[in-house]
């Protein structure tokens, strides 16, 4: 009998704390979905053993609490979906060691603290979702490092500082949102270099949009037909 290698119990009504998975009953398990349900309680540090682990979504559900740190034992994740629960805590510093992360989405939680400056090191990342949150501080100028990252999604946190010229060292960029945070100064002329951004969302911040070099970006992004939120 082959061990199971894919579970999807996706809008399924489940409802009630998370299994702790171990690695000798699951350990070929590479694909986890478990997405839209009524799943409560917090994660379970056991699944940190669940080494071949390429996928695993628990977005919308109820689960509150951190992420536990044996989760750095999940090396070969691809795909991390816990968007629209309840999860606070920090952003973990482990996902840095992902390093085949292509996508971590933690959007709709509780997230608090600063984005940690490791996660320049995730070189394959292509999506990055820490939207309505509570985290503050600087966006990190590691960021710039993300080299395969095409959406950037940060709105509604409680973000300061100013945008990082090194955004415009990411040339797949297609969508950049930053809006309702505090963001302030004047737009970074990197920006110019964007030939993929689609969607560049500024909206509710603190930026100098009549300033010159703010005003020089802004043109020559409508004149690639990119949306523009101010």
């Amino acid at each position: 009998m082959h061990a199971l290698q894919e579970l999807d119990l996706s809008a399924n009504g489940l409802k009630g704390p998370l299994a702790p998975f171990l690695d000798h009953e699951l350990p070929l398990l590479r694909v986890l979905s478990l997405s839209n349900n009524g799943l409560t309680g917090t994660l379970p540090p056991d699944w940190g053993k669940l080494h071949l682990l390429e996928d695993d979504k628990l977005s919308f559900n109820a689960l509150h609490g951190g992420i536990p740190d044996a989760w750095a034992g999940m090396i070969s994740l691809r795909h991390i979906s816990l968007s629209y629960n309840q999860l606070s805590g920090p952003v973990p510093s482990f996902f840095s060691t992902l390093l085949d992360l292509e996508a971590l989405l933690l959007g709709g939680n509780r997230f608090s603290g600063v984005l940690p400056s490791s996660l320049g090191s995730l070189s394959h990342i292509n999506a990055l979702y820490l939207f309505q949150n509570e985290l503050e501080g600087p966006i990190p100028d590691s960021l710039g490092s993300c080299v395969a990252l095409q959406k950037l999604l940060l709105s509604h946190n409680k973000l300061t500082g100013e945008l990082p010229p090194s955004l415009g060292r990411l040339e797949s960029l297609e969508e950049l949102s930053v809006s309702g945070n505090e963001l302030e100064g004047e737009l970074p002329h990197a920006l110019e270099k964007l030939q993929k951004l689609q969607t560049l969302d500024l909206a509710d911040n603190r930026f100098a949009a009549d300033a010159p070099r703010s005003r020089q970006v802004i043109r020559v992004m409508r004149t690639r037909d990119c949306q523009i939120y101010m």
